[in-house]
C-alpha cells in the first residue's frame, strides 16, 4: 500500500509572509525608527534588481504624500562584463521613477583564501556608509528568502551564534525593512504594476554557493516544510538575542583588560577558555575589523597569549593582525593582499 505524500507542518507556517504594499512599507519604516515619515531621509542601495526596484518605486510612491526624502546609490564592483551595464540599467530606472541615483565605482580586492563575495560585501556596505549624510539612514533590500539563503550558509559553514544572527532589521542607521517579505510577493507587486527589473547574469551561476541554495536546496526544503521562511526567521531573531547576551557578557570582560587601544594579556590568561574567545570576537567587532576564521581566533586565545614575556608573536588574517607586546595585544586593520 503506498502512502500519499503530505508536507510536514511547519512551525510558523501558519504566519506566511507579508503581503508588501508601499502602505505596509510606511508602518515598516515607522516602526523600525520610531519617527514619522516626513522626518526620513532615506538612502537605498540600489543593484536595479527585483528586490532594491520594489523598495525604491514603493519609496518614490510615497514620497508624493509624505515628503519623504529619498536616493539611492549602485555600487560599481566591475567584477563581471556586465557590470558597467547594469549600473546604466540601475541609473535609468531609478530616473523614470524621479528619484537621484549616484552611481560609486569601488574595485573589488580579494585576499588569498578569501571568498570574493564576501570581499565584495565588505566592500560594498564600506562604499554604502561612506556615502551616509548626516542623519540619513540607509535602507537594504534584503528579503525573506535571502535571510533563510544566509542562515543555512552560515550553518553549513559552522558559524556561531553571531554569523546566525547576521542579518538584522536594524543595526545603527542600516535598516532591512524588507525582512518578512518573500522574493515572490516583491516580484508579484512588480508586475502587478508592469515595472522591470535587471537581472544579474551570475545569479544563474551555480558555482557560487548562494545561488546553489536558491536554485536546488531551498525549493526542496520549501516543498516538505512550506513554513520554512518564518521559521528560520524566528531562529534568527533567537540567535539575535542570544548575541546581546554575549555582547553583554564579554564587555564586562573586558572592562578589566582594555588599557588603551590594548588589551592586557595577563588579564585575559585569567579567564575560561569561552569566555577569553567571546571577549576577543567582542574587541575585535569594536575596532570594526574583520572577525577571524575559528583555526586562527584557538591561535589568539591560546598560543599568542602562552608566547614568552619577550617574544612578539602575531597572528594575520585577511584585513587585520593582532600582535603581541610583552603584556599587551595590539588589533590593526591591514590592507589586502590581491589576487583578481
Amino acid at each position: 500500500m503506498t502512502r500519499a505524500y503530505r508536507a510536514a507542518p511547519a512551525a510558523g507556517a501558519s504566519r506566511p509572509p507579508e503581503r508588501f504594499t508601499s502602505a505596509w512599507l510606511a508602518r515598516r519604516l515607522s516602526a523600525l525608527t520610531g519617527l514619522a515619515l516626513r522626518e526620513l531621509q532615506l538612502c537605498v542601495a540600489f543593484s536595479g534588481g527585483a528586490d532594491s526596484t520594489a523598495l525604491l518605486a514603493a519609496l518614490a510612491a510615497l514620497r508624493a504624500r509624505h515628503r519623504l526624502g529619498v536616493r539611492a546609490v549602485h555600487v560599481n564592483h566591475h567584477l563581471q562584463p556586465a557590470a558597467s551595464a547594469m549600473a546604466r540599467a540601475a541609473r535609468a530606472s531609478a530616473r523614470r521613477l524621479g528619484v537621484r541615483c549616484r552611481v560609486i565605482d569601488a574595485p573589488v580586492r580579494v585576499a588569498r583564501g578569501e571568498s570574493p563575495e564576501a570581499a565584495a560585501r565588505a566592500v560594498r556596505y564600506a562604499a554604502l556608509r561612506a556615502q551616509l549624510r548626516s542623519g540619513e539612514w540607509l535602507l537594504l533590500a534584503q528579503h525573506q528568502d535571502d535571510q533563510v539563503e544566509s542562515l543555512l550558509l552560515q550553518l553549513l559553514r559552522g558559524a556561531g551564534i553571531a554569523g546566525l544572527a547576521a542579518m538584522p532589521e536594524r543595526a545603527g542607521a542600516t535598516l532591512r525593512p524588507l525582512l518578512p517579505v518573500a522574493r515572490s510577493a516583491l516580484e508579484a507587486w512588480l508586475r502587478r504594476r508592469r515595472m522591470g527589473w535587471v537581472e544579474d547574469p551570475t545569479n544563474q551561476d551555480e558555482r557560487h554557493a548562494r545561488n546553489f541554495l536558491r536554485l536546488r536546496i531551498v525549493p526542496l526544503l520549501r516543498e516538505r516544510w512550506p513554513g520554512l521562511g518564518v521559521t528560520l526567521a524566528r531562529s534568527a531573531a533567537l540567535a539575535a538575542e542570544a548575541q546581546q547576551l554575549l555582547e553583554a557578557r564579554a564587555d564586562a570582560a573586558l572592562a578589566d583588560a582594555v588599557d588603551g587601544p590594548a588589551l592586557r594579556v595577563s588579564v585575559l590568561r585569567r579567564l575560561e577558555p569561552a569566555e577569553r574567545r567571546n571577549a576577543l570576537r567582542r574587541w575585535l567587532q569594536l575596532r570594526a575589523l574583520p572577525m577571524p576564521d575559528q583555526r586562527r581566533l584557538l591561535e589568539l586565545a591560546g598560543p599568542l597569549l602562552r608566547a614568552r614575556h619577550d617574544a612578539h608573536p602575531f597572528v594575520r588574517w585577511p584585513g587585520a593582525r593582532v600582535s603581541r607586546q610583552g603584556d599587551r595585544l595590539y588589533a590593526t586593520a591591514e590592507a589586502r593582499s590581491t589576487i583578481i
